[in-house]
């Protein structure tokens, strides 16, 4: 049986962690750490259930009928937004990221290949005793393709790929030394440095990898990693662009300004800036600080709604942390940042319960803003030229990148 299909979010062999009793909402239980084991055997049972009944929809009534790149409709909408199965994300994922750098699987082995060439040349150089300050800037991209401005600018060494593999995910085991991915993994992540030369291997790019490697093979990943990071929402931030940055951090503030008051008044007398924390949940989809079955419903709705998601979940955090922020120690920088970073992952381990903050918070959010948000990537690389769009996003209003930021401005 192929891995990705003994992976199955949501279920008790999942190695996450326990989840917090439902509690209305606020988050109050999953704080204060109670929980109650027959509620969530019941509420994890129930999950179970409806995962194995829209499985079935899906494959027999849904999928068969549906056209890559057109909206889907009304029944699909309403079931996507409930999370995808696993089974049906190695089918839709593919159609909904889409293909349109027109990657073949003759592609993907020529830079694998590439990639190889470079490692052993690599690891001569190596035995040739280089220089350590040397060594570390050995990358696995031509030289002759890229211009020595985008070089330096944009060139990441290669040689992070080992130490950041294995803390990705790491209660799965699958990305450590000898696990059943880390090689795939890695050699996506070496091609794919051949593939944009200009971008390079940047930290974060594991997280993308994984999500896909767990639900997809090898060729489907690298397609997806490579489209997804061709999307306007997340080149920007890869190519480290101050301006792509400090937009989404400044509307991020103005919205959790509206939202949360009392939330945006502790975080910004804390000290703490959005820049420390949403950058990193914004380039890895949140899969760095959320569980893996979390942060794959997350994915879900990105690849139905764009952008505007990962705004709607970032404030779905802030609700779900609100009461360690508001009454326990998150008064100062340190505890904030601990809240908001590597305590996440053990708090926030329903995705039932994140869903439903991510709809409320749509809910609360205007449409005209929404679409606003929509249209800071289409400002940033225009609204032509073959930029991906996921189904379902929105088209967004093309205002341009100054105008959004005077609108935005506190």
């Amino acid at each position: 049986m192929e891995l990705q299909r003994l992976f199955r979010p949501g279920s008790p062999s999942s190695a996450q962690a326990p989840r917090p009793h439902l509690s209305g909402g606020d988050g109050t239980a999953a704080a204060a750490g109670a929980t109650d084991p027959d509620a969530e055997r019941v509420h994890d049972d129930r999950r179970e259930r409806r995962l194995q009944e829209h499985t079935e929809i899906w494959r027999r009534d849904l999928l068969p009928k549906y056209v890559a790149g057109t909206p889907p409709t009304r029944r699909m909408e309403k079931l996507w937004r409930q999370g995808l199965p696993p089974r049906v994300r190695e089918t839709l994922w593919p159609m909904a990221i889409g293909n349109v750098l027109r990657i073949t699987p003759e592609l993907y082995d020529i830079h694998k290949g590439q990639a190889l060439d470079a490692r052993r040349q690599w690891e001569e150089a190596s035995e040739a005793s280089v220089q350590p300050s040397s060594k570390l800037m050995v990358t696995l991209s031509d030289q002759p393709l890229r211009s020595k401005t985008a070089g330096r600018r944009h060139e990441r060494s290669t040689a992070l790929i080992p130490f950041d593999l294995p803390r990705t995910f790491p209660t799965l085991a699958f990305f450590r030394e000898g696990g059943p991915l880390h090689d795939e993994c890695k050699r996506i992540l070496e091609a794919y440095t051949f593939f944009r030369p200009d971008v390079g291997y940047v930290q974060g790019m594991t997280y993308l990898v994984a999500v896909l490697l767990l639900y997809l093979g090898p060729y489907a990943a690298f397609v997806g990693m490579c489209n997804l990071l061709n999307a306007p929402t997340l080149l920007g931030l890869y190519r480290l662009e101050q301006s792509a940055v400090q937009c989404r951090a400044t509307v991020f503030n103005q919205l959790c300004a509206d939202q949360m008051p009392a939330v945006a008044r502790v975080i910004d007398d804390a000290g703490l800036t959005p820049e420390m924390f949403l950058i990193e949940w914004f380039m890895t989809i949140y899969a760095k600080c959320l569980p893996i079955d979390v942060a794959s419903v997350v994915w879900d709705l990105f690849l139905l709604d764009g952008e505007v998601v990962l705004y709607c979940t970032g404030l779905a955090l802030l609700r779900l942390s609100a009461p360690l922020l508001l009454e326990g120690p998150g008064a100062d920088l340190e505890a904030c940042a601990r809240i908001l970073g590597k305590d996440m992952r053990k708090r926030v381990t329903d995705p039932d319960e994140l869903l439903g903050h991510i709809s409320e918070v749509w809910r609360r959010t205007p449409a005209r803003l929404r679409s606003q948000i929509q249209g800071i990537a289409e400002s940033e690389f225009g609204t032509g030229g073959g930029v991906q769009r996921s189904p379902g996003s929105g088209g967004g209003l093309g205002l341009t990148l100054a105008s959004l930021r005077s609108r935005f401005m506190w």
